[in-house]
């Protein structure tokens, strides 16, 4: 009598089980996805457009955006959990915002504000196609302590970063940047950095343009050879960078 009983019971325990397997293999619901809109503005609350905005999330590739004539822009199909949005904008300090997209979205616009670059001269003027760069060429053609890159140069090299062009040259050293792409520096200190012919305090060469924004690019990695125009007797070490943006962009 003592047997039949211990097999009904080894039955049920072994019936359990499979229940709960069944229930762990049921596929789980994805996690939803919402839209992610915004403006990107800068200090004065003007709406900014045509800056590229990145959305990065760990593991992701980055995608992108532009801001339209409003300063508008939006991503869809974004998942909850962290992402970094970062804004560019030629003329402009690239902004980066860490945001946590919660499981209800976002419950209003994104809100970036970019730092217009500073400058010491109150007026560039470029003129024509060929009349901004005419400076770059003369230099090129006539001074052998100066690093250049042409457009040539720079679809050659196919940069991702545009301190990627200046890795090549001579007493120059990259690193990662807090703020944005890398860090350069020319004999161990910051250089000036130049564009268009107008002096950026502070920035650094990923922040201002990318590779597709450029014509030319001028190294200085010492006093040496170095123009009349971009000396700067406080910063006599350190060398300058100049970009030239194009003017078919």
């Amino acid at each position: 009598m003592g047997a039949p009983a211990t097999l009904l019971i080894l039955g049920s325990l072994a019936f359990i089980p499979v229940g709960a397997v069944r229930a762990q293999s049921s596929p789980s619901t994805p996690p939803s996805a919402y839209s992610l809109g915004g403006i990107v503005r800068d200090e004065s609350k003007a709406p900014i457009q045509s800056a590229e905005l990145s959305l990065v999330r760990r593991g992701e590739g980055p995608r992108v955006a532009r801001s339209g004539n409003d300063g508008r822009f939006s991503f869809s199909d974004v998942r909850p959990g962290e992402i970094a949005l970062t804004a560019r904008r030629l003329g402009y300090k690239s902004t980066a915002l860490d945001l946590t997209m919660s499981a209800g979205g976002f419950a209003s616009p994104v809100e970036v504000v970019m730092e217009e670059v500073a400058s010491d001269i109150d007026e560039v003027v470029i003129e024509g196609s060929k009349g901004h760069l005419r400076e770059f060429y003369e230099h090129k053609t006539t001074n052998s302590f100066g690093k250049f890159f042409d457009r040539k140069d720079i679809e050659k090299k196919a940069p991702a970063l545009v301190s990627e062009l200046v890795r090549t040259v001579p007493g120059a050293t990259l690193s990662v940047s807090e703020r944005h792409g890398n860090r350069v520096l020319l004999r161990g200190c910051q250089p000036t950095v130049w564009i268009d012919g107008t002096r950026a305090m502070g920035a650094e060469v990923d922040e201002l343009a990318r590779p597709s924004d450029l014509a030319g690019v001028e190294v200085y990695p010492s006093w040496a050879g170095l123009p009349a125009q971009y000396q700067d007797r406080d910063n006599r070490m350190c060398g300058v960078i100049v970009l030239w943006t194009r003017s078919d962009r």
